[in-house]
This record gives C-alpha cells, structure tokens and sequence, in this order.
C-alpha cells in the first residue's frame, strides 16, 4: 500500500474490466502490503484495511457509495449470483457486529477509568435519582453502592443546599454546568465531611437532557490545610505584631514593605505609615559599611544572625542594635528583598561598657594594692598607679604631689610625661584656689569624710623646660587628712565622664590610705630598726659587762681566795700538834676546802658569764667544752658537730652563736625532760644554719605560743633579728623540740 501522503482514492475505469483483473490492476495502489493483493476469491469489501476501507473512514454508507462506484466491486458484484441482496445482508450483519464490539469496548475502558478515578462520581437522572456510582464515591460517603443506586443524590449527600438548591435538577432545568461548589455532607457515620462537587450534564441523540454526571472529592485534608494556613498566619501576624523586637521586610533597594510597631517604636516614628513613606533605609544606618556588609554576608550565606549595627532614630539618637535576617527569593532563586529582626542592645552595650570601666577600676585598684603588699616603696608604687590611671583613661600626662609641710610645698613623687628629666626640680604648681592651697599646709587642717571630694584645678609650670600645663586634680586624703593630690592633663578634645570622675575621686581616698599606711610601715620600720640598734648595744653591753665580771672574779676574788688559802695554810703549820691546838688545825683544814670549792664554783660561774675560751679558741671549743662539762653532770646523750668552718668568725657572730646554743641547751636541760640533744652549726653560704633538736616532752600549739613569749626564745629572737637572721621552733607533744637559725654570712668574714 502507498504511504498516507501517496495514497489515491479509487479511480474509476473507462472500461469494465474483465472478471479475471484484480484491484490493484484497476485501483491506484502499488499492490505492496495490500490485504486484498492475492486473496483469491475473497471479495475486497470483506477485506478490511484496503484501499477502499481507508478512503471510507470505517463508516458503513461512505462504503457502500465508495463501492458503488468501484469497477472491481462491481464487476465482482454482479459476477455474484447473489448479487446486491447478498452485499447488502453482509454489511449490516458485520457493520452491527463491529458496531456491538466497539460499544462494549468503549463502555469497558469507560467504567475502567470512572472506576480507578481519585474522585467520587455517580450519574442521576433528570430527577437526581442516582444510577451509578464509582468506588471512589463510596469511600467518601462510606456506604456501598448496592445501598446508593435508586436514591435521591440529595437523600445521599444531606447537605442543606440539598433542600433548597438542587444543583444536578437546576442543572437539568437551566442546562448549564454548575462547578466547583462546595458542600459539607455527611457520611454513613454521621461525621459531616467537606467535599467540592461538580455537576455536568447528560443528553440523548435528539439533545434533550436526560441527566447528569456528579464528580466530588473530599476536601477535609485541603480545608485542615486552609485552616491551619488562617491559624498560622494569625499566630505569626499576632507574633509580628507584639514582638518587642523590630521585624521588617524591606526590598532589596532598601524600602520598607512592612515593619511591626516594636520597629516603628524603637526608631522613633509617629506612625507605621510615616516609617514605610522613607524612600530608603540606607539613612537609617549610622555606618553605611553596616548595610554593606549585611548584605554580603546574606549574597555569601544566605543568612546574617547577630550582626552588631548601630541605627539612627528619628531624633537622631543613636542605638546599638543586633541584626539577623534572611534572603527573599523569587521563584527564580533571586534575592529580592530581606527579612529579618532588630534587637535593641544599646542597654546591653553600655552594661559591659560600665561593666569593662569598672573591671578597670577595680584592676587599678588591685594593681595598687598588689603594689603595696609587694612592699614597694612610696614612690614606685605612686608610679604604678599613675600608669594604671593614664592607660585606662588614655591619657599622656599627670603626675602625682604629696604635701610637704615642713616646707608649705607639693613634692612631685610620681609624674608621666610632665617633665622630660623626671624629676620634679625646676618645677612648680599653682592651685587656682588659693584658699585650698593655705589650708592644705596647715598642719591642723582636717577634713569632713566623704567618699569623694569635689576636683579642683592646678597650673603645673617648668621654668627649666619652659612649659606648662593644667591639670585637673583629685584629693589624695585619708582619715580626716589630706596627702596630697593626683594631677591629669586632660585635653580640650578629650573629657572624662560622671562616672569616671566619681571613680578617681574614689581612687584618692584609696591612694591615701595607701600613702598614710606607706608612711606607717616606715616609721615601724625606722622603729625597728632602732630597737635593733638599741638591742644590739644593750646585748653588747651585756657581755661587756659578763667579761668584766667573769673578770674581775677571775682576777680579783680568786686571787684573794688563793691568799686566804696561803695564810690558812701557813697558820695550819705554824701550829703546835697536840692539844689544844687539834681542834682548830681541824678547822682550819675543813675551811681551806670550802675556799677550794668557793674558788672552783667561782671558775665556773666565771666560765658562764664569759667563756674564757671563747675569746682564747674560738666558737668551737668552747661550745665543746660547755658541752662535754654538761654531758660529765647530767645523763644527756649530746651530739655536736660544727661543718664548713676553716677559720673563725668575727667575734661579734661567735658570741651570738654561743649563747643561742648555751640558751637551746639550758631550755632543754630545764623543759624538755630528754635523753638526747643534738647540736649542729652548718656554714652554707650565704647562711650560717644553727640548728638544735632534743627528744623531750615537746609542746602543743597553745604551749609553744606561751613559751615563745618566755624570755629565753624572745633573747634568742632578738639576737638572730639583732644580726639580720630568722628564728624558727617547731615542737610536737611527745616528739621533741626543733629550733632552726639562720644568721646572714658577713661579706668582710
């Protein structure tokens, strides 16, 4: 067969052709793939797909006319002994079965697709009385369809436009579609359901309507949807609305598309409409690099959260303030716009500003205090708190003056950048009141406690440098008592807040109990200093005064107990033997040996106020032979050893060392109750360690604290404080008593 485009209608032949010719030697075909090409006998109307067929567009009567006119259907026609009867007969006979085929087909792939239709469906009459209904449908209404057909659709659905408005009957009366009303119904269950339902109508042949077609679908889910869309966009609007932080829209060449009032509010705008009328919230920023740099970062992430800007209200008053916000984007993925939330922090920013200030105060305060436990002298530690106070209020000159009375002047103790020497020579300061500056140099001058007092103004001049400069100053007093006052530079451009006023003004009563506790410390210290001088001649004197003793009982008193004890002796001889002179040669021989004894006890009372070895020996021997003589008198198990020692020591440090060691004895010999004693003088540069231990009773705390106030220890105290050295005891009840000295090595030794 020729293609569509090539294909010809059947022509008609001049001549009758012969009974033996074919169609495809009379129609315009080319014979390939033709059904009826070498069928035999089969006549060509009973082949289907011919020529013939196609050109007839499988419509009986156009066939039959096509046939009429073909020469081979009417050659062979009328070869037929049947004839025309017979052609006819077997085209009804298949024209109807074909006809029968097609509708059943038809009806099948029709109820095919109602059936598998998400949508309910059903077909009524003119009356509304139903006739078919799809699963669909009965899922929806919950109820089978054997229970549905011949019911009324108003009987089914019972909806309340039932009753009144009948859409299938107006549908059938007015012959117009009635679409996409909606309707609430109720099922099988009693359970009202919202469904949206569609009526279309249904005609004979003749174009009378003869009922029609309902397609619904239940819409709960979309009315949910629609319902908890009203209900979110209520819940964000109310949100949007009474936030107490801005939440805008805007677009993204800078005009707002809407604002809540918390924005209108915080930006200082009469009205909401007042504050969408800017044509640009550019204005709105204090630092145009802030929108910029917003925008970046939503063009690079998509997304800004807590950036720090700072905005501009109505009036001008400026607010620090946190920006988060997100891109709006077309359906193309372009931004158009921006949407976010403003917080004011402007509270927050000047909480951690005080809060950083007063973290700086107290850090001066701390490093002041620091200084002073760092036993730094007045000045160093005047200096110390001068920087701290530039650093923290950024300036670059001041200086600190303490009051001289004795002289009516202010000593410059502590300056930065007032003078290029550094000191205050050359130098003078003027206080502008005249009548502060008087009473400041009266020695009686006492002031009301405050706990700040009011700055005053001072002219600060440097006749060698040739400058000068005006200071603002603040009272250095404590406890009824001005010491004088800090002094700072501060520049036209530059001022110092309330609250950094209040803060120095707290830091001169602080700086005055500093200096009034600097100078205390000093004077104990002169104090001390004196005791020890004073301790040091009273010990000397002391042992001056022993030496002379032990002195003159050596030379005086022993000597005239030797004298005596010559004249007794030469008495004893002179004396007749025999009576009556047996009884007072007894006399004399038992007082010659108290003398003996006197002379002895006087040697030894000589050796304790002044060890004669120790100024013949040295410190060595003569702690040895106190120590081997005490040993012989007592069942004290000593031991004693001297270690680094390759000379002796200056006299001054071997008569200290002696008596702290005799002194550790006689404590152990009197308190202690012990059988051993050790003594150990260690020379370990750049000390001299002195330590003794015994194993006696020991004390407990309560004890040691009382016998530390005894006599004996306070001595031994003071001469190791007398020669730059520490005393340490430690003593544990049952375990004995330790005693520890260290005594400086003198360089000139």
């Amino acid at each position: 067969m020729q293609s569509a485009a090539e294909k010809k209608p059947c022509q008609k032949a001049g001549t009758v052709p012969k009974a033996v010719l074919r169609c495809w030697n009379i129609l315009g075909c080319d014979r390939s793939q033709c059904p009826a090409f070498d069928q035999g006998d089969t006549p060509c109307w009973r082949v289907p797909d011919t020529c013939c067929t196609e050109h007839s567009g499988g419509l009986v009567v156009y066939k039959w006319e096509l046939c009429a006119v073909c020469p081979v259907f009417k050659l062979n026609a009328e070869a037929d002994a049947r004839g025309w009867n017979y052609f006819v007969s077997d085209q009804v006979k298949q024209f109807t079965r074909d006809v029968v085929r097609q509708a059943f087909r038809h009806e099948v792939g029709l109820i095919q697709v109602v059936n598998n239709l998400p949508y309910g469906l059903f077909t009524v009459d003119r009356e509304g009385v139903i006739n078919y209904i799809n699963p669909a449908a009965e899922q929806i209404l919950g109820r089978s369809s054997t229970g549905l057909i011949g019911k009324q659709c108003r009987d089914v659905f019972e909806a309340e436009l039932c009753e009144s408005v009948c859409s299938v009957r107006n549908s059938a009366r007015s012959e117009r579609t009635l679409d996409n009303r909606e309707l609430t119904i109720k099922r099988s269950d009693g359970k009202a359901i919202p469904i949206i339902c569609s009526t279309s109508l249904l005609k004979g042949y003749d174009g009378n309507v003869i009922g029609g077609v309902v397609l619904f679908n239940d819409i709960s889910a979309l009315k949910r949807l629609e319902d908890d869309l009203v209900s979110s966009d209520r819940k964000y609007r109310r949100l949007f609305e009474n936030s107490k932080d801005m939440v805008f829209i805007t677009s993204i060449e800078g005009l707002f598309k809407d604002v809540n009032q918390a924005g209108v509010d915080l930006l200082g705008y009469d009205s909401k409409e007042e504050l969408l009328a800017l044509r640009s919230l550019k204005n709105l920023y204090a630092n145009p690099a802030h929108r910029r740099e917003f925008q970046e970062q939503i063009e690079a992430d998509g997304f800004v959260k807590d950036l720090e800007v700072v905005l501009k209200r109505k009036d001008g008053t400026r607010l620090n303030c946190l920006v988060t916000g997100s891109a709006v984007r077309n359906p193309a993925g372009e931004i158009v716009g921006y949407e976010g939330i403003v917080k004011d922090i402007t509270s927050r920013v000047s909480a951690v500003r005080n809060l950083q200030q007063r973290h700086q105060e107290l850090s001066l305060l701390n490093w002041v205090a620091l200084a002073m436990n760092m036993n730094q002298e007045l000045d160093e530690m005047l200096m110390t708190a001068l920087n701290k106070v530039l650093d923290a209020l950024k300036l670059s000159m001041g200086g600190i003056f303490l009051i001289d009375r004795s002289r009516s002047t202010f000593s410059l103790n502590a300056q930065h950048g007032l003078t290029r020497s550094g000191k205050g020579e050359n130098c003078h300061v003027l206080l502008h009141d005249e009548l502060l500056r008087e009473a400041l140099f009266q020695e009686d001058f006492t002031l009301m406690p405050r706990p700040i007092y009011p700055p005053f103004t001072a002219t600060f001049t440097n006749s060698k440098e040739g400058n000068s400069v005006n200071l603002s100053c603040f009272l250095i007093a404590a406890k009824e008592k001005a010491y004088g006052f800090l002094a700072l530079h501060v520049p036209a451009s530059q001022t110092i807040t309330e609250q950094g006023l209040n803060f120095l003004g707290s830091l001169g009563n602080f700086l005055g109990a500093a200096v009034e506790e600097a100078r205390m410390l000093q004077t104990i210290e002169n104090h001390r200093e004196q005791l020890k001088l004073l301790t040091a001649k009273l010990f000397s004197s002391i042992e001056l005064e022993r030496k002379r003793i032990a002195r003159e009982l050596h030379d005086e008193t022993g000597q005239a107990l030797t004298a005596i004890n010559f004249t007794l002796a030469a008495i004893e001889k002179s004396l007749s033997k025999g009576p009556p002179y047996e009884n007072l040669a007894e006399s004399i021989v038992l007082l010659k040996h108290q003398i003996d004894h006197t002379y002895c006890e006087l040697h030894r009372t000589s050796q304790r106020l002044h060890p004669a070895l120790l100024c013949d020996m040295g410190l060595e021997p003569a702690l040895d032979s106190l120590l081997q003589r005490v040993s012989e008198g007592s069942e004290l198990e000593i031991d004693f050893r001297m270690v680094g020692f390759d000379g002796r020591l200056d006299p001054e440090t071997e008569t200290v060392l002696y008596r702290l060691s005799q002194e550790a004895l006689t404590n152990t010999l009197k308190h202690a109750k012990a059988k051993k004693f050790s003594l150990h003088i260690i020379k370990s540069y750049p000390h001299i360690i002195l330590s003794s231990e015994d194993d006696g009773m020991g004390f407990s705390e309560s004890e040691v604290n009382a016998i530390r106030k005894g006599l004996g220890l306070v001595s031994m105290r003071e001469r190791a404080a007398m020669m730059g050295g520490s005393f340490a005891l430690r003593s544990i009840p049952g375990e004995g008593t330790r005693i520890r000295i260290e005594i400086p090595i003198k360089d000139n030794v």
